[in-house]
């Protein structure tokens, strides 16, 4: 997996999931059940900062996004 195609992938994820925590938190809390027993457990501390939360994410995959964009213009 290359940088460019790596920068992307978070990207999406960080996106998706700050999306969900600011305008759909209770569609993330259903999820967050089901996957507590597969993966991890979102933290209650995460829904209650889940405003400042979604939007470092969302900022976040903007970076991702800029890293994928100079990568690809670089190389």
């Amino acid at each position: 997996m290359t940088i460019v195609s790596f920068s992307i992938v978070i990207g999406v994820l960080a996106f998706v999931i700050g999306f969900l925590l600011l305008f759909a938190p209770d569609v993330l809390k259903r999820v967050n059940e089901l996957s507590a027993k597969m993966i991890a457990k979102i933290d209650s501390l995460t829904f209650s900062y889940r405003i400042g939360f979604g939007v470092s994410l969302i900022l976040a995959s903007i970076f991702m996004f800029f890293m994928a964009y100079y990568f690809a213009k670089r190389h």
